[in-house]
């Protein structure tokens, strides 16, 4: 069903019911610019608060890393200290061993 604007109607013709121009007033451009200035506001706190969740991430990460590091040194130190310790151990048993072949 079409609604003509005018009152007027001649057979074999159909009247557009919308108009092909958009006409935008003041006060609707005002109203445009500040959604569009809201979008892109909310766009922009959107990626602020992903970066800086991503750089809280990397923080812990490196804090890991550097447990990680210390832990691994810290044994490298005990894996050296227990080593010297037998390597004492074999070498007091050797100096035992000859001292029984030397009495003998």
């Amino acid at each position: 069903m079409l609604i003509p604007k005018t009152n007027t109607w001649e057979p074999g013709f159909r009247k557009r019911t919308i108009q092909k121009e958009l006409k935008i007033g003041p006060i609707s451009l005002k109203f445009v610019t500040i959604a569009l200035l809201a979008v892109a506001a909310l766009f922009y706190l959107a990626e602020s608060s992903q970066a800086a969740s991503q750089k809280y991430k990397i923080m812990q990460l490196e804090d890991s890393k550097k447990e990680v590091e210390v832990q691994s040194k810290e044994l490298e130190i005990e894996a050296v200290r227990l080593k010297s310790l037998n390597e004492i151990k074999n070498s007091s048993q050797n100096l035992g061993l000859e001292e029984n072949k030397t009495t003998d």
